[in-house]
């Protein structure tokens, strides 16, 4: 079987994968395909036959070698792509870069691969879902901002190449923003509009039922995952968001519209925003 997974980024996808790839016969991938790859194809038909066609070649690899394609770091896929630290910019750099991963596990014909990508796969719901099972990861909104503005990305900014080269709108609606955290409300309300619009809410899974469940709720990916046992650390309250505006983004967020409130309550915003603040 071969999955789709996205997710707002910085939401537990890599996590998910991680967790995934703990199950006996399931390969979850981190970002293994260039987005460029895809520029310029009719998305109906020829978007969702590259990446089928990708899809083929990495099973192929596995069954024969044990290896494919992913982002990576020391030949192992991270459950966080970004370092703990901030380096002299005073943001966390990203530590993956693509290579060919090794998995010592033996795999059967039919195993389940997973290939994530958070931005151009959101992008691209619309026709991925008639052609793959498609999931998406969802985190709290005060959450992901504190994250990606402690990261280095063209997140800070408010943009996501990845995305707008695909979705036309989306680039408008960026475009028409006149501060990065203004773009970023839109790209994440952007997100959450995709995913219901798209996907069942059975297949939208919240970074907290996550890490509750220490990944068992991936059920819905792979029946195996339901064994998994010990537990997760959230990191909501992640110390490192000290680094960000807690406070500014908090309002900014909790005045604004968006498509999050459909999946999180202003409550759990300012909740979050309290343990933060240390109120």
């Amino acid at each position: 079987m071969n999955i789709i997974l996205t997710g707002i980024a910085r939401s537990g996808t890599s996590l998910a994968c991680t967790l995934l790839n703990r199950l006996p016969n399931s390969v979850a991938l981190l970002e293994p395909m260039s987005p460029r790859l895809l520029e310029g194809l009719e998305p109906t038909v020829a978007i969702p036959d590259r990446i089928d066609a990708f899809f083929t070649s990495q099973r192929a690899s596995l069954l024969a070698r044990g290896e494919a394609i992913s982002k990576a770091r020391d030949g192992e896929i991270p459950e966080n792509p970004f370092s703990e630290s901030p380096d002299s910019s005073g943001l966390r750099p990203l530590l993956t870069s693509q290579s060919v991963v090794r998995f010592e596990k033996p795999l059967g014909e039919n195993f389940r691969l997973v290939i994530k990508h958070p931005n151009c796969f959101t992008a691209l719901l619309g026709v991925l879902v008639p052609r793959f099972p498609c999931f998406a990861l969802v985190r709290n909104p005060l959450a992901v901002l504190l994250s990606w503005n402690t990261t280095q990305s063209h997140r800070i900014d408010g943009r996501q190449p990845a995305a707008e080269a695909f979705d036309a709108e989306l680039r408008r609606r960026l475009e028409a923003e006149k501060d990065p955290i203004g773009r970023q409300l839109a790209m994440l309300s952007w997100s959450f509009e995709q995913y219901s619009r798209h996907l069942p809410p059975q297949r939208v899974i919240h970074y907290e039922q996550l890490v509750a469940s220490a990944g068992r709720v991936l059920a819905g990916i792979d029946p195996e995952a339901a064994s998994l046992q010990g537990s997760l650390e959230s990191r909501n309250a992640n110390r490192l968001y000290a680094a960000a505006d807690i406070q500014g983004l908090s309002a900014r967020l909790l005045e604004s519209p968006g498509a999050y409130w459909d999946h999180y309550s202003r409550e759990s915003v300012r909740d979050l925003a309290g343990v933060l603040l240390g109120n």
